[in-house]
């Protein structure tokens, strides 16, 4: 019998594979999405506009592709360019490693993206690249004045590994507030909520400690809240998973919407108050649109409508670049409102101009700071003196990111795309930085170059074994 057919077969099988596995390998980013979308926080603006989005999973949950309504949030999403964006889990259909790496596409370019996990995320039992590729599968941030975010993993399996995670929630809180975030709600009572031996557990834990003021939860797909002891309880599960038709009776002092896709913009102040409307996404719900009119002035047009059909207010952020400085405009957009936004750049002088009512700006330098040059409107004119800054080196701060079973610590890291973002040149001859990704190509270069060498190594030896034969 010839053999040489079969062992040719073998060798094109194995080639085949070794290549899907190299491109695989390549395709995998070098740092998490929650490592790379870190953004230094400063800590003195007058408030911080955050976007929350939650079960954004495809019908079909084998499918890579993401749902058509999740790409619309996510486009608004960048047009209001928050300082963090939160996501409540069920970020894919089934978690495995090709939709999630759609959904690192997806959100990259966006700042402080902070995503919890949700069963659909574990159910390819990909954990562990979740964990490289998006983020740990539990962590907390205290980048926000005044706040610490908590992210929960609820499901985790056993309930001895959920008990450690609350334990840690108010470890060196000081005086903080909490926002809890996690998948399986507790509040309100939706008829889909997370099992009574964890749930008890965690609502012992807040009576005990107090602090907890927001929890942002999924899972249910709709949206509903409930204000219980003075902690608002919020569902948002509507950015394009299928929706639900139930309960059809509210629970008690709830506030339940079926069947509509939406999205949370939430705005926290530093003395620990918030706001917060959930914003309707898709055809029928109005538009958000950035309008550049010129090399410096920009119009915001804002026809957006709430979850209840009513016009809605919108936080943005404007970003523009003056001589490799970060400076921003954030401005609440009211309801039905065109508002006009100008710089006038004379060095490192700017002024910024506007027709909002609620609004600041702010500039960091190359790097980021932890504290920015702040301009508050006088007049309806903004300036900021970027000199006056005491530093205009790269400045870090450390923040803790616990996982499963380690403390990691990791630094804050600049990032800073937006599909509103300008380059203006100042009148002062400069070097406007960039930010640089050698470390990431550096990474996929040496994967393939792994590769290649595997499947060399294969060829090779198939040769060898043939001639043997």
């Amino acid at each position: 019998m010839n053999r040489k057919p079969l062992y040719l077969l073998s060798l094109i099988l194995i080639v085949s594979l070794i290549l899907s596995l190299g491109t695989a390998y390549a395709q995998q980013p070098a740092h998490s999405l929650y490592e790379e979308s870190r953004t230094i926080i400063p800590d003195n603006l007058p408030w911080y506009p955050v976007v929350v989005i939650g079960d954004n999973r495809p019908t079909n949950v084998n499918s890579v592709q993401l749902p058509p309504i999740f790409y619309m949030v996510v486009n608004e999403t960048k047009e209001i360019y928050p300082i963090a964006v939160i996501g409540t889990g069920d970020h894919t259909g089934m978690g495995t490693q090709e939709q999630i790496n759609v959904l690192y596409n997806a959100l990259k370019g966006l700042q402080n993206v902070w995503l919890a996990l949700g069963n659909h995320d574990l159910d390819a039992h990909q954990e562990k690249y979740w964990t490289q590729v998006i983020a740990p599968d539990h962590y907390h941030i205290d980048d926000i004045p005044g706040w610490r975010v908590f992210i929960l993993n609820s499901e985790c399996r056993l309930s001895m590994q959920w008990k450690a995670q609350v334990n840690t929630i108010w470890n060196n809180l000081g005086n903080r507030s909490l926002i809890l975030v996690f998948h399986r709600p507790i509040y309100p009572k939706v008829e889909h909520n997370l099992d009574p031996e964890r749930a008890n557990y965690l609502l012992s834990k807040i009576a005990q400690h107090d602090h907890v003021k927001l929890v942002l939860q999924g899972h249910w797909h709709g949206y509903a809240s409930e204000v219980r002891k003075g902690i608002t309880w919020i569902i948002t599960g509507g950015a394009g998973a299928p929706l639900y038709d139930y309960p059809k009776t509210p629970p008690d002092n709830a506030t339940i919407v079926l069947e509509r896709n939406h999205y949370i913009v939430l705005i926290l102040y530093p003395n620990q108050t918030f706001t917060y409307e959930p914003i309707l996404a898709g055809d029928g719900s109005g538009t958000l649109k950035i309008i550049r009119i010129n090399t410096t002035a920009y119009k915001i047009i804002n026809t957006k409508l709430d979850i209840f059909k009513k016009p809605a207010w919108i936080p943005v952020r404007l970003h523009v670049n003056v001589s490799g400085w970060d400076v921003y405009a954030s401005l609440i957009v009211p309801p039905n409102a065109s508002i006009i936004v100008n710089y006038e750049i004379n060095g490192y002088d700017v002024k910024i101009t506007s027709n909002a009512t609620n609004w600041y700006a702010y500039a960091t330098p190359p790097g980021g700071a932890n504290n920015a040059v702040v301009g508050k409107p006088v007049n309806n004119v903004a300036e900021l003196k970027l000199y006056k800054l005491q530093t205009t080196t790269t400045a870090t701060t450390t923040t803790t990111t616990t996982f499963t079973t380690t403390t990691t610590t990791t630094s804050k890291t600049s990032s800073t795309t937006s599909s509103t973002t300008t380059t203006i040149q100042p009148a002062t001859p400069t070097t406007t930085i960039v930010q640089q990704t050698t470390a990431q190509q550096g990474s996929q270069t040496e994967i393939l170059a792994i590769s290649a060498a595997i499947i060399i190594g294969a060829v090779i030896a198939a040769v060898f074994i043939l001639k043997k034969k």
